[in-house]
């Protein structure tokens, strides 16, 4: 008694004690990790990017306002410079030629002037200096430079006592000053812009190789992190699930690592257990499938086999039926009157259809067995083949058949391909307006990856409302005596478009019952072929 009742009152402080030994879980770990690391880098970046604004703003200043700011005082200074020599030259040999370094410099003032101004246009104390050199020469030039130059051309020893002079020197002396205190005061305001720059460049290398330091640190705390708490798990329960995936379905996934890892482990274990359940299952119904895939085949090949002897044994029946009902007729042609005659036409017209039905059925049947002979074809080597097939009822009916240029390549079945277009422009020949000359329309166009054919004609075209009924097997809008035909021409060529993987229909904008028809569908885009049409493919 004394046990249990020191065994019950441990167990409570043992599970107490378990709940706070127990570890954090990765989403917490990951939290404090990236919490504390964040807020110290996102101070670090402050820094980096307040020192690297600083710097880039001092380095800016001197090197586009102060440097630029010296040369261009330098220049002006020239400028004022090379007009005194010019004058001096001119005055003294009254030779024209010596103007034109006074005149290139008075020109060159003033853009080096504008260029001065421009670097210093904050800077009162700079622009009151350059407006203080720029009225000194102004003096000098009106005082002194232009009368020195009308003189020189009538009296040179007048200009060179005016250029000689003592308030002309003064004057010049005076240039000299301005242009040195300006001079002066540019470069005491480029020493102090590099000063600065190299105080921004400080801070920011030094805010830089904290910021680098800390991230150095930080990776390498959370690479420890992350090997300790998710790479190792994740790779131990890998090498459990490839064992798994290998083919041990009944190998257990033992958990490991965080909670989230541990929750993970076990999620996996379930999966395997299902996996391994759903294997069994699968196994059994591939059996089956292996078993009905057999039968199936074995089904095939005695459709095939049905569908030729039904299109040879009763094709010929019935060629008998029709050679030997005009033997009759060519034989006993005298002892036979007109209802006989129409008998045996009768007769041998029903022969006929049926083996046209026959016929047309077996070609219904064929299509969709296989795609084995799927290649690239050029569509307008499609629509020529076609047209050679059918020579002999263009030239009868007259037909005009329009094919536009460029038309795209294709992917599918060549000989499917050329039927389809055989039974469309046989068609529209066929269902032709009575006293006018068929004209039929081929065109195609790329979209999305298909070609879009449209195939339209002139003829007595077909009501919306049978849009769809025209493309069942052995439907026909008109009667026998009107338009002869089985009713599955067009119900072959939905069957060889789907069979392509495209859709086939009537325009619905184009096609009435009065103005012709417009047959559009779909086929798959093929590799684009620079060859010609292949004219010589029968």
């Amino acid at each position: 008694m004394t046990a249990s009742r020191d065994e019950s009152a441990v167990a409570p402080r043992d599970e107490a004690a378990h709940e706070r030994a127990r570890p954090w879980t990765l989403r917490r770990r990951n939290a404090m990790t990236f919490g504390v690391l964040g807020a110290l880098v996102a101070a670090l970046v402050a820094a980096v990017i307040v020192s690297t604004v600083i710097f880039v703003q001092a380095s800016n200043s001197v090197i586009y306002r102060w440097q630029p700011a010296v040369i261009a005082v330098e220049r002006l200074t020239l400028d004022l410079v090379d007009q005194e020599t010019g004058l001096r030259g001119y005055v003294l040999s009254r030779n024209e030629t010596f103007l034109a370094p006074y005149d290139a410099a008075v020109k060159s003032e003033a853009q080096h002037a504008v260029q001065l101004r421009q670097h210093a246009e904050d800077d009162y104390a700079v622009r009151a200096r350059i407006d203080a050199l720029l009225a000194a020469a102004s003096v000098w030039q009106h005082s002194v430079a232009s009368p020195a130059i009308k003189l020189a051309r009538t009296d040179r020893a007048a200009a060179a006592r005016l250029v000689e002079s003592v308030e002309a020197k003064q004057d010049f002396d005076l240039i000299r000053t301005r242009a040195t205190a300006l001079s002066d005061e540019v470069a005491h305001r480029t020493r102090a812009a590099r000063s600065a720059s190299t105080v921004a460049g400080v801070i920011f290398v030094v805010a830089l190789s904290l910021a680098g330091l800390v991230v150095i640190l930080g990776g390498l705390l959370l690479w420890r992190g992350l090997r300790r708490w998710v790479l190792v798990p994740i790779g131990r329960l890998g090498r459990q699930t490839r064992v798994v995936a290998s083919g041990d379905t009944h190998r257990e996934i033992e958990p490991f690592g965080p909670v989230e890892l541990t929750e993970l482990g076990r999620d996996v274990e379930l999966m395997r257990r299902r996996i391994a359940e759903q294997l069994l299952r699968a196994e059994e119904a591939r059996e089956e499938l292996r078993v009905q895939g057999a039968e199936l085949a074995r089904s095939n090949e005695d459709l095939q086999q049905f569908a030729y002897v039904a299109s040879h044994d009763l094709s010929e029946p019935l060629r008998k039926v029709a050679n030997f009902c005009q033997l009759l007729e060519r034989q006993y042609a005298d002892q036979l009157d007109d209802r006989a005659r129409q008998y045996i036409d009768f007769a041998v017209d029903g022969a006929k259809r049926m083996q046209t039905l026959i016929t047309d059925l077996l070609s219904f049947s064929r299509v969709s067995r296989s795609t084995e002979q799927f290649t690239d074809v050029p569509f307008g080597q499609v629509v020529h083949q076609a047209e050679r097939t059918l020579g002999d009822k263009i030239f009868d009916t007259g037909a005009t058949i329009i094919v536009d240029d460029g038309l795209p390549s294709v992917h599918g079945d060549r000989t499917l391909l050329v039927s389809l277009m055989e039974n469309l422009i046989g068609n529209a020949m066929k269902y032709r307006r009575s006293g006018v000359t068929p004209m039929i329309r081929i065109g195609a166009e790329v979209v999305d990856g298909m070609v879009r054919v449209r195939v339209a004609d002139n003829g007595i075209g077909i009501d919306p409302q049978y849009a769809e009924r025209i493309f069942a097997v052995f439907q026909r809008l008109h009667l026998r005596d009107q338009y002869d035909g089985t009713g599955i021409g067009l119900a072959l060529c939905r069957r060889i478009v789907e069979f392509h993987g495209g859709q086939i229909g009537l325009a619905p904008v184009e096609s009435s019952a009065s103005e012709g028809a417009t047959f559009e569908f779909t086929l798959p885009e093929g590799a684009a072929s620079d060859e010609p049409p292949d004219l010589s493919t029968t």
